[in-house]
């Protein structure tokens, strides 16, 4: 059985990994193209949850905050995940002994949880909700989780990408 330490070395010393972070073109293009798809997703996110805690946008409902963001949440938080899964196989190894990629990691899964969470108890109750002015509490406690996960997400990412060396 292989380590996750070994495999990461394997990652940051394969040809794609060597060459990418190598690269003085391609791997700050990378980079670039991750940061624009965490801020189209994490703003997007970001409006919505000011919404979800009474902080944001009250002339406009949840749901119809969420329709209109989703497609650009998605595809930013698509686009940072493929550039976010090429930056790790280009620094694996220095990822993995860095205690502030794996905080960003682990708020990045608690994010998610969150997100899932939501999904499945208040998204399909949302119009129920949406003519009245006091949101469900619970989806108050999702809206301020997820603004603390994606500000931690986002500030470890950056501790890590100027930590690394």
């Amino acid at each position: 059985m292989v380590s996750l330490y070994v495999f990461c070395q394997f990652l940051s010393d394969s040809q794609f990994g060597t060459a990418l972070r190598e690269s003085q073109v391609v791997f700050p293009v990378v980079e670039g193209i991750h940061v624009l798809g965490l801020a189209a997703s994490v703003g997007a996110i970001v409006l919505l949850d000011l919404r979800l805690t009474g902080l944001g946008i009250r002339s406009a409902t949840p749901s119809q905050i969420m329709r209109q963001l989703k497609p650009w949440y998605m595809t930013g938080f698509a686009v940072m995940f493929i550039t976010g899964i090429m930056l790790f196989w280009a620094e694996a190894e220095k990822c993995y002994r860095s205690p502030t990629f794996r905080w960003k990691i682990f708020f990045l899964i608690l994010a998610g949880i969150n997100a899932a969470y939501y999904e499945v108890k208040y998204v399909p109750k949302m119009d129920t909700w949406d003519g009245h002015s006091r949101l469900p509490s619970g989806a108050k406690l999702v809206g301020w989780c997820s603004l603390i996960c994606w500000t931690l997400v986002v500030g470890f990412g950056r501790w890590t990408a100027y930590g690394l060396k």
